[in-house]
């Protein structure tokens, strides 16, 4: 098992990895704004950047802010160009991007194919499905971020869960879905023209 811390502030980094206790870090443009903002807002961001790669042992993943497919892929070789020399850039691409108030569904998919096949490791984020992680994977991505907080809104909310309450044994969905659910079954998630098929196609299987 791997650990990764997700922040982008050099204290707790340095703290980490003195403890040997993480694998690596992944941070966004919100988490290094938030850490600089700290020190007074007075660094350059690049040397910052350049602090955390050369505090941290293992992956550093470093996010675009683009939405489109093409700026995503312009930003990322500008990102690994610029830092690549420590040898352990990888690049966060959003697998479903909506910031600009369009569902760009496909738009990060084809920049992680792109970057993967340039060899620019990738690290897919904002992943909140089953069928999202396998697909982000497919188009070749290194790593797959899933958004566990908000999966877990959604799964309380749909099972009508108070937010309150912990989980029981009954609430978990089988950790080996992906090993359970048949290739056809697969197949019929992702080509359904049904809006809410995706979510509701899991939910609804027998893989307790």
């Amino acid at each position: 098992m791997k650990i990764f811390l997700d922040t982008a502030d050099v204290d707790e980094i340095s703290f980490a990895v003195s403890a040997g206790v993480i694998d690596g870090v992944t941070t966004n443009p919100s988490l290094i704004k938030q850490a600089v903002e700290k020190r007074g807002g007075s660094i350059n961001m690049e040397e910052y950047i350049e602090k955390i790669l050369e505090l941290t042992p293992g992956p550093v993943s470093l996010e675009v802010i683009s939405v489109s497919s093409e700026k995503m892929v312009e930003e990322a070789r500008l990102l690994y160009s610029r830092f690549r020399k420590h040898g352990q850039v990888v690049i966060k691409i959003p697998v479903c991007s909506s910031l600009d108030g369009v569902n760009n569904l496909y738009d990060g998919l084809r920049a992680i194919r792109i970057l993967a096949s340039e060899g620019i490791p990738v690290n897919a984020t904002l992943v909140m499905s089953p069928e999202q992680a396998i697909l982000a994977a497919k188009a070749g991505a290194t790593y797959v971020s899933p958004f566990a907080g908000r999966i877990d809104d959604y799964i309380r909310d749909r099972i009508g869960m108070k937010r309150g309450r912990d989980y029981q044994k009954s609430d978990y969905y089988d950790f080996n879905l992906m090993k359970k659910v048949e290739s056809t079954a697969i197949d019929r998630v992702l080509s359904s023209k049904n809006t809410n098929s995706p979510k509701d196609v899991y939910l609804d299987m027998e893989v307790r």
